[in-house]
């Protein structure tokens, strides 16, 4: 397949099975409930909680939005495991004990991968903010920058990794091993195209989903409680859907 009949099967895929797409916008709109302004506990009940009830509420609304998270990840990975296996239409939102184990696996794996990007961004932090103390040793500004580009380029390594791996691994039938293996992952990359994953990496990764949808997501929720639910409920699972497909797609596009 060609890049634009990616964009265009990627877009279009959402709209094909409505109720998945509303069933995972109810995941989301659950989990950005639990973070956003309009949670307040006292509120919410009517009474004063307490200490107690408060560190109760607190602690099942955390574990409600981990499990949430979760299932939204195992989503995802469940999308792109039918769409390698040449599935025209989104799979339904089941099998919660299946995704809830792929959603983990999914999650430790991009922990993995991202785990010295996130240390470098650590120390930059620690080093540019000065109200932010981790105890870490401070570095002159040249040295800084010389930390900033190299996190920018490993984010992009990283990011080009795990975008293959997680396909990857669904393509080998969802062995958590099989996100690792390296040399089967640079030879896929090299299959696919440098060129095709830039693609993706410039116009869907950074212009849509880094970029595009936080801004679209602000101006929705912006307006009141009803543009929030949309945001949350519609537009979100459509862009987590969309990416998941495209991803897939990109993977076996070498073969195409």
């Amino acid at each position: 397949m060609r890049m634009r009949e990616i964009l265009v099967n990627s877009a279009k895929y959402p709209l094909l099975n409505l109720k998945s797409l509303f069933s995972l916008g109810f995941l989301i709109l659950i989990g950005s409930f639990l973070l956003s302004r309009y949670f307040d506990s006292n509120q919410l009940f009517g009474y004063k909680l307490g200490i107690t009830g408060t560190i109760i509420i607190i602690l099942l609304s955390f574990l409600l939005l981990a499990i949430t998270t979760i299932l939204e990840s195992g989503y995802t990975f469940k999308i792109i495991e039918k769409s390698l296996t040449g599935a025209k239409k989104p799979p339904k939102l089941n099998n919660f004990i299946s995704m809830f184990k792929h959603g983990i696996n999914e999650i430790v794996i991009a922990i993995i991968y991202f785990l010295i990007p996130l240390i470098i961004f650590i120390v930059i932090l620690d080093a540019v903010f000065t109200q932010i103390n981790f105890g870490l040793p401070s570095f002159p500004e040249n040295i800084i920058i010389m930390l900033i580009i190299l996190l920018a380029f490993l984010l992009f390594i990283f990011d080009v990794l795990f975008t293959v791996a997680i396909p990857h691994m669904a393509f080998k039938g969802g062995s958590f091993i099989e996100a690792f293996k390296l040399i089967e992952i640079s030879r896929k990359i090299k299959q696919i195209g440098l060129k095709r994953l830039l693609v993706e990496y410039i116009i869907v990764i950074l212009g849509l989903v880094a970029v595009g949808w936080p801004i679209l997501q602000e101006i929705i929720e912006s307006a009141n409680i009803f543009g929030f639910v949309i945001a949350e409920l519609i537009i979100a699972p459509y862009i987590l859907i969309f990416y998941a497909r495209f991803t897939a797609l990109i993977y076996r596009s070498h073969s195409s």
